[in-house]
């Protein structure tokens, strides 16, 4: 799948926690996907001076379109522990999620040097 402005891509397990839900007394479904992550500027062309947002797009089989998600001033942690054993987290602040990787992402960013 060819996602026009996006250089990177990753195949791997994902899943998005919403680290608001435990403040309504709901809980996540505790289960990740198989999908492609996309890293990539987009051009606004709204914005006069044409500059290019930096953008982590999260793409599944039951979701074709997308989710984006800002990544410029936009990363609170990355959590990479045990990116060893092909897991690594990232916390956004805005919205409040963690992206979880897992499965297969390793071999996706060692393809990449």
């Amino acid at each position: 799948m060819a996602v026009p402005g996006y250089t990177m891509k990753l195949q791997c397990e994902v899943e998005v926690i919403n680290r608001m839900l435990p403040t309504f007394g709901m809980r996540n479904r505790g289960k990740g996907n198989r999908a492609v992550l996309s890293i990539g500027k987009h051009h606004d062309r709204s914005i006069k001076n044409n500059s290019s947002t930096i953008y982590l797009l999260i793409c599944t089989l039951k979701d074709k379109a997308g989710c984006k998600y800002k990544l410029k001033g936009n990363i609170e942690q990355f959590f990479t522990k045990f990116v060893e054993e092909g897991k690594a987290t990232i916390r956004l602040k805005e919205p409040a999620v963690d992206v979880c990787l897992s499965k297969d992402f390793a071999i996706g960013l060692g393809d990449m040097t």
